[in-house]
């Protein structure tokens, strides 16, 4: 059961019915709190939150990715997560809008119903460039209105400051990068001299939303999965929700952080209706 209404919600979200119970959980434990959402933080789902700004979930689902792998023999530089793998469409309930308070197994495992696994692999600095730009590409700059925002949007882990010019051509738009705070694309320096290791979905390592420059990584020799949490991205996400400070007290509940992508001449999202 469970495996068919992802795979429907995954490939349609509409227009697939179950001849059972289309709202079977997706989790044995669906009303368990696996974090909090800051007090006076709203969390936004809709397209244009998901894929064109920075999103709370999404940079939580980011730092759980780089986490999976921090006690490993090759942990890694920083991870990204698709904004088109946080989906605003449940089994039941479209929810544009999370408010304050906990976050249920349930609802995350909706949220990121995709259960792709969780790769770790080393990029190049071009290749970590062209990615970024590739994300970037299909931003739209001030006034124009947001309308169907790419799904290849990525929100980034905690150790990633990137600085996005919208009014710049397509892939030229990457004004700065830093990771961990090291700049990339230091004069002087050659651009594939440095390796960083990057985990993310096998969705977007293998190439998927266009991502081509990732496309013969799966083939890498440096390519490992994560093995905790059976090594899926929503289960790992949910496992670290859970250990972390996010879910002690509303009050250290997560929220957005807006210093990890900086945003210039770009169309602004607004907040969605639920």
């Amino acid at each position: 059961m469970r495996a068919l209404l992802s795979s429907c919600l995954a490939v349609l979200l509409a227009g697939c019915v179950a001849y059972n119970d289309q709202c079977q959980p997706l989790v044995e434990n669906p009303g368990e709190r696996v974090a909090f959402i800051a007090s006076g933080t709203e969390l936004f789902l809709d397209r244009p939150n998901a894929r064109h700004g920075n999103n709370a979930l999404g940079q939580q689902a980011a730092d759980a990715f780089a986490w999976v792998f921090e006690e490993t023999e090759q942990p890694v530089a920083f991870a990204v997560v698709n904004g088109g793998s946080l989906r605003a469409e449940g089994l039941c309930t479209t929810r544009n809008i999370v408010g304050s308070g906990p976050l249920s197994n349930g609802v995350l495992h909706e949220i990121m119903l995709f259960e792709n696994p969780v790769q770790a692999v080393d990029l190049s600095e071009k290749e970590v460039v062209d990615m970024f730009e590739h994300s970037a590409e299909r931003l739209f700059a001030q006034p124009a209105a947001i309308v169907s925002p790419a799904g290849s949007f990525l929100q980034v882990s905690r150790e990633v400051q990137l600085t996005i010019d919208c009014a710049q051509p397509p892939l030229s738009r990457v004004t700065s990068i830093k990771i961990d705070g090291e700049t990339l694309q230091r004069p002087g320096r050659p651009i594939d001299q440095k390796k960083f290791r990057m985990a993310s979905s096998s969705f977007i390592i293998a190439g998927g939303d266009g991502y081509t420059m990732l496309a013969n990584k799966p083939n890498d020799a440096s390519l490992r999965n994560a093995q905790r949490f059976g090594g899926i991205d929503s289960n790992i996400v949910a496992g670290y929700l859970r250990q972390s400070e996010f879910n002690e007290s509303v009050e250290r509940g997560f929220r957005v952080e807006a210093g990890r992508i900086t945003f210039i001449n770009c169309s602004v999202p607004t907040r969605p209706s639920n």
